[in-house]
C-alpha cells in the first residue's frame, strides 16, 4: 500500500498493535461468552444505528475540527447486552462510517480498532464486576455499569493518547492527561447518562429510542450553540487584532504567527494544554495597544525612529496591558501582555524586570515576538532560515532571553513547527498528524 511508505515505522507499528490487541479482545470475549440472543442482540442494534448516525452528523466545533455524541449510544449499547456480538456490531458500524466519509485508509484502521477494543474492554469490565444485560434486569448496579463506562473512555483516550505522544515524542502519560484534563466532568456525566438511556429503551421500547434521539439531538444543539458562541468571541478578537495591524503594512498578521510560535514553544518547554491556550491568547493580544492615537503617526513612518519616538513606542505594552485589563476574561494573561518586551539581563521594557521575575508567558512571547521579526521578509532584507534562527537563539540566550527555554525549544523536536506553518496540540486528530508527518518528512531543523 502507497499510503504505509511515508509513515513513520512507529506510528504504523502501534497502529497494528491496537488492531491485534482489538481482535485478540474480541476472539477473547467470543470464547468465553454465551451463544447469541437474537432478540438481546436487536436491542443493541438499534443503539448502534443511532451512534452510527450521530457519527455521520457530527458537528462542527470550528474551522478544522468537528465533535460527535456516538460513543453514548454505544456505550449503551454494551450495557444492554455486553456480549461480543455488540462489540462487533459496533465495529461494523464505526467501520461503515469511517469508509463512507473516505478518510486516509490509516486513520479508518486507528479509528476502527480503538472502537472496538475500547467496545470489548468495556465489556469485559462490565462482566468481570458482575454486570448482567440490562434487557434481562434494568436495575442500576453502580460498580458494574460504571466500571463499563469508564473502562470505554479511558481505553479509548489511552489509544489516541499513545499515537499523539509518538508523533509528538513525548510521555504517554503527560498526553493522556492533557486530553483528558477538560474533558474530566462530562465523562462522569456519561456514567448517568448512559444508563438513562437504556432505561429509555428497557421502559418504553423504541419509544424510548426515539426519546434518546431527541434527547441527543438536544444535546447537540445545546454544544453546538456553545461551542459557535466561543468560536465568535475568537474571531471577533481576532478582527480587532487585524484591525490593529492595518495601521502597520510590515506587521499584517504578525500577532496570528505570534500566538502560533508561542503555542509551538509552550509546547516545547512541556506545559498543560490549559497554559499552552493562555499564553496564545495573551500573544495574540500583546500588541493591541498600538491602536492608541498617539502610536498612529510613527507607525506610519518610514525610516529610522527619533530617540523620543523610540521611547513613545515602547509604551505600547503598557497600553497593551490596560485594554487587556479592561476583559475580565482575560485578567490572567494582563501581566504577561505587559512585560513581553523585557528582556532576561534587565535591560527590556517598560519595567526594567530580569530573570525568573519575568512571567512565563512573557517570556516565551519574547522569543515568538523575536522569531517573527527574524522569519519575515522587510524591504531592506529577506527573512532568515531555520538555522540561522537556531544559532540567533542560542547566541542570544541568557541575555535577551531565557536560557532554559532556549534550551528546551532548541532541541526539542517540534522546533521545525515554528516554520511549516503547522501547530497541532495534543488533541489533534490523526488526520493531521498523518499530514505533518508527510510535511516532515523532508529535511527539517529539528
Amino acid at each position: 500500500m502507497p499510503f504505509l511508505i511515508k509513515m513513520p515505522t512507529r506510528v504504523l507499528v502501534y497502529v497494528l498493535v491496537v488492531t491485534a490487541a482489538a481482535l485478540a479482545a474480541v476472539a477473547a470475549l467470543w470464547r468465553s461468552g454465551a451463544p447469541v440472543q437474537q432478540e438481546h442482540l436487536i436491542a443493541s442494534l438499534g443503539l448502534v444505528g443511532l451512534g452510527a448516525y450521530t457519527a455521520f452528523t457530527k458537528y462542527k466545533t470550528s474551522r478544522n475540527s468537528s465533535g460527535e455524541v456516538s460513543f453514548i449510544p454505544y456505550i449503551t449499547a454494551i450495557v444492554l447486552y455486553p456480549h461480543w456480538s455488540t462489540v462487533c456490531l459496533i465495529g461494523i458500524a464505526v467501520s461503515a462510517v469511517e469508509v463512507g466519509k473516505k478518510k486516509h485508509p490509516l486513520k479508518q484502521v486507528f479509528n476502527s480498532s480503538q472502537y472496538i477494543l475500547a467496545s470489548a474492554a468495556a465489556t469485559g469490565a462490565y462482566l468481570v464486576l458482575g454486570g448482567v444485560p440490562l434487557v434481562v434486569d434494568s436495575s442500576f448496579a453502580v460498580l458494574p455499569h460504571a466500571g463499563g463506562v469508564l473502562t470505554f473512555l479511558f481505553v479509548n483516550s489511552l489509544a489516541v493518547a499513545g499515537v499523539v505522544a509518538l508523533i509528538e515524542r513525548k510521555s504517554i502519560l503527560r498526553t493522556f492527561v492533557d486530553i483528558n484534563r477538560s474533558s474530566l466532568f462530562y465523562d462522569l456525566f456519561a456514567i448517568p447518562g448512559v444508563y438513562g438511556v437504556a432505561r429509555a429503551y428497557t421502559d418504553w421500547s423504541w419509544y424510548g429510542l426515539l426519546i434518546t434521539v431527541l434527547l441527543l439531538y438536544g444535546v447537540r444543539l445545546m454544544y453546538q450553540a456553545r461551542l459557535q458562541l466561543e468560536n465568535t468571541n475568537r474571531e471577533l478578537l481576532e478582527l480587532f487584532v487585524h484591525t490593529v495591524e492595518f495601521r502597520d503594512p510590515y506587521t499584517s498578521g504578525h500577532s496570528q504567527r505570534v500566538a502560533r510560535f508561542s503555542k509551538v514553544i509552550a509546547r516545547a518547554i512541556g506545559l498543560s494544554t490549559k497554559e499552552v491556550q493562555r499564553i496564545g491568547r495573551a500573544a495574540l493580544l500583546h500588541d493591541v495597544g498600538k491602536i492608541h492615537e498617539v502610536f498612529g503617526p510613527i507607525l506610519g513612518k518610514p525610516g529610522k525612529l527619533t530617540p523620543e519616538e523610540r521611547a513613545i513606542m515602547e509604551l505600547h505594552p503598557v497600553k497593551s496591558a490596560e485594554l487587556v485589563s479592561k476583559l475580565s476574561d482575560f485578567e490572567d494573561i494582563v501581566a504577561d501582555v505587559r512585560h513581553h518586551h523585557e528582556r532576561f539581563d534587565g535591560k527590556g521594557y517598560p519595567d526594567q524586570l530580569a530573570g525568573k521575575s519575568i512571567p512565563l508567558g512573557s517570556r516565551i512571547i519574547a522569543f515568538a515576538d523575536t522569531i517573527d521579526a527574524m522569519t519575515t521578509d522587510r524591504p531592506y532584507r529577506k527573512g532568515m532560515s531555520p538555522d540561522e534562527v537556531r544559532e540567533e537563539l542560542i547566541r542570544c540566550r541568557g541575555s535577551q532571553f531565557d536560557p532554559d527555554i532556549c534550551d528546551a525549544l532548541v532541541h526539542s523536536p517540534i522546533f521545525g513547527q515554528l516554520f511549516d506553518g503547522t501547530e497541532e496540540g495534543p488533541t489533534i486528530s490523526i488526520t493531521q498528524m498523518l499530514s505533518r508527518v508527510r510535511k516532515t518528512r523532508t529535511p527539517a531543523p529539528v
